[in-house]
C-alpha cells in the first residue's frame, strides 16, 4: 500500500514570478455562448512559476526540452537541512544513483509573497558537483531556485546539474511529511507536455510506502 503525498504549491492570481517583481499567471474565462459552460484561457503563463521543472535546455544550448525528460519517476532520498549554503556534507553516505534528492530547508514562504525569493537556502556548487558524481537522477529542493538570485545569471549549480542532463525541479511543499527512512518514497514530476520550452509547471508527488 502506498500514500500519496501532493508536493506542489497551488498557483494563484497572485503568484509571482522569479525573481519576485511581476505576476506569474494570468487566467480569464471568456464567454462560450452559454452561460452554463464556464470556460477559461490561460493568457500568461510563466514555466519557472511555483512549483515547477528546469530542463537541460535553461542553460544548456541546444539541451533536453521539458518533453525529451519524459515523466520523471524515482526512487526518492530526502535530506532535511536548515544550511542557507547547503554543502556537500548534507548527503548522506547511503547509495544516491538513480535517485531523486529532495532538499527539505523548511521553506514555506509562499510565492504569493516577495520574502518567497529572498534570503533562501540553496545549493552550493560543491553539492551540486557532488550530487552528479554520486549518479542523481533529479533533485529537487522547496525554494524559489536552486541558486541564490542573481541578475547576472552565473546560476553555477543550474548549470553543474543540467549540464550533466539531471533536471531540477523547484518550489516543492510538505517535504516535511515523507518519511525519512531510505528506500520507501518514490517521486514523481507531471510537467505539461510542450515542445521546445526549458521548464513547466509540474504536478509533483510523492508515492510512500505505508502499512
Amino acid at each position: 500500500m502506498f500514500t500519496t503525498i501532493d508536493l506542489t504549491r497551488r498557483l494563484t492570481p497572485g503568484s509571482l514570478s522569479y525573481p519576485g517583481d511581476q505576476g506569474g499567471v494570468d487566467i480569464r474565462t471568456v464567454d462560450a455562448g452559454d452561460p452554463s459552460v464556464h470556460v477559461t484561457h490561460l493568457a500568461h503563463l510563466d514555466m519557472h512559476l511555483g512549483t515547477h521543472m528546469d530542463a537541460p535546455l535553461h542553460f544548456v544550448p541546444g539541451g533536453s526540452d521539458i518533453v525529451d525528460l519524459g515523466i520523471p519517476f524515482r526512487p526518492a532520498v530526502v535530506i532535511r537541512t536548515r544550511e542557507r549554503f547547503i554543502s556537500a556534507r548534507a548527503l548522506p553516505p547511503t547509495s544516491l544513483d538513480g535517485c531523486a534528492v529532495l532538499f527539505d530547508t523548511g521553506w514555506t514562504i509562499g510565492p504569493e509573497s516577495r520574502a518567497y525569493f529572498e534570503a533562501y537556502p540553496h545549493i552550493s556548487p560543491e553539492l551540486a558537483r557532488a550530487l552528479v558524481s554520486r549518479g542523481v537522477a533529479l533533485v529537487g529542493i522547496d525554494t524559489p531556485s536552486a541558486d541564490p538570485i542573481d541578475p547576472a545569471l552565473k546560476c553555477p549549480s543550474h548549470r553543474i546539474l543540467l549540464g550533466a542532463g539531471i533536471p531540477i525541479v523547484e518550489g516543492l511543499c510538505n517535504l516535511s511529511a515523507l518519511p525519512d527512512a531510505p528506500g520507501i518514497v518514490w517521486f514523481g514530476a507531471f510537467a505539461l507536455k510542450l515542445e521546445g520550452v526549458d521548464g513547466s509547471p509540474v504536478r509533483a508527488v510523492a508515492f510512500a510506502a505505508s502499512g
